[in-house]
C-alpha cells in the first residue's frame, strides 16, 4: 500500500464532501452509507449545472445524471442505484420531474434539515463568535452590499470581462487588529500569513457563512446556490489574509467575497437583459 503523503494531500487531491449532518443528526441515522454517498456525489455537480445552466426559472439548481452514470460511477447495477435514489427521496432529499419520452429526468436535490442534531455541530470552544456578531446589519440590501463589498476577479474563462478589484478593507482591518509587539509581530511575519488550515474547522466555517447567508434574507436554493464559491474564497482567505484571530474571522472574509461573487454574477445578468431589450 502507498500511504497517501502531504505533497499529495496539498496538490489538490480531488473528494467528495459528505456533509457532517447526515451523521450527526438523528433524522439521518438509519440512512444508509451509501445513499450518504450518493447524496454527496450529486451535491458535488452542483458546478456543473451553473456551468451548463441548469437552473430553472425559480433559481433551483437542477442536475442531469441518468441511472446508468451514477451506476458506472458507483460500480453498481441499475436495480441497486433506484434502491439508493428512493431512499433519498423517503429522507426527502431528491426530486425528480419527468421530461418526456426517451429524455433523462431532471433530478433536484433537497436540503438538509438540521433538526434533531445528535451532537453540537459548532466547537464549543468559540462560543459567541466574532461572525456572528459581526458589523453586518441584517437589513441591508445587496445594492447596499456591491457598494460596500466591492466586485470580486473575474474568473480566468472569461477574458471579455472588465477587471474587478478584489475587496481591500478586509486585508487593512485585519492588519490593523493584529498585535502590535514587536515579538509576537516578528514571529508572524516569519510564519505563514495565516496558520494552517487544519487549525480550522473547514465545515464549522462553511455552516458559519451559509447560516449569514440565509440570516441575510437568502433563499435555502440561493444561498446553496451562491455557496458553490466557498471553496475558492476558503482557499484565497487562506492566502491572502494578513492576520486572522479566529475561524470566525475567516468566516468573515469568505461571506464578504462570496457576496461580491453574487453582485457580480447579478450585474453580469442585468446587463445581458438590457442588451436582449
Amino acid at each position: 500500500m502507498e500511504r497517501i503523503s502531504l505533497a499529495q494531500v496539498n496538490n489538490g487531491e480531488r473528494f467528495f464532501r459528505v456533509p457532517k449532518l447526515l451523521f450527526e443528526s438523528e433524522l439521518y441515522k438509519k440512512m444508509s452509507a451509501e445513499s450518504k454517498l450518493l447524496y454527496a456525489i450529486l451535491k458535488d455537480r452542483f458546478e456543473l449545472s451553473v456551468k451548463n445552466n441548469w437552473i430553472d426559472a425559480d433559481g433551483n439548481i437542477y442536475f442531469i445524471f441518468t441511472v446508468e452514470e451514477i451506476g458506472e460511477m458507483l460500480g453498481y447495477g441499475k436495480d441497486k442505484v433506484i434502491k439508493l435514489k428512493k431512499e433519498l427521496k423517503k429522507y426527502d432529499l431528491l426530486e425528480e420531474v419527468r421530461q418526456g419520452l426517451n429524455k433523462p429526468n431532471l433530478i433536484y436535490l433537497g436540503s438538509l434539515k438540521v433538526e434533531n442534531v445528535a451532537k453540537p455541530l459548532i466547537p464549543a470552544e468559540f462560543g459567541n463568535s466574532d461572525f456572528q456578531n459581526s458589523e453586518i446589519p441584517n437589513s441591508r440590501t445587496l445594492e447596499n452590499r456591491i457598494q460596500d463589498f466591492g466586485i470580486s476577479e473575474p474568473n480566468d474563462t472569461d477574458s471579455s470581462e472588465p477587471e474587478f478589484s478584489e475587496p481591500e478593507f478586509s486585508l487593512e482591518e485585519e492588519e490593523e487588529k493584529a498585535p502590535q509587539n514587536s515579538e509576537v509581530k516578528n514571529r508572524v511575519n516569519l510564519s505563514r500569513k495565516v496558520d494552517k488550515a487544519t487549525k480550522y474547522d473547514r465545515d464549522y466555517i462553511w455552516n458559519l457563512v451559509h447560516d449569514q447567508l440565509l440570516k441575510e434574507n437568502f433563499s435555502q436554493a440561493t444561498a446553496d446556490y451562491a455557496m458553490i464559491h466557498f471553496d475558492d474564497r476558503y482557499e484565497y482567505a487562506l492566502e491572502n489574509m494578513k492576520y486572522a484571530s479566529s475561524s470566525e474571522r475567516i468566516a468573515e472574509y469568505v461571506f464578504n467575497g462570496i457576496v461580491a461573487e453574487w453582485n457580480q454574477n447579478i450585474r453580469k445578468q442585468q446587463a445581458k437583459r438590457q442588451q436582449n431589450i
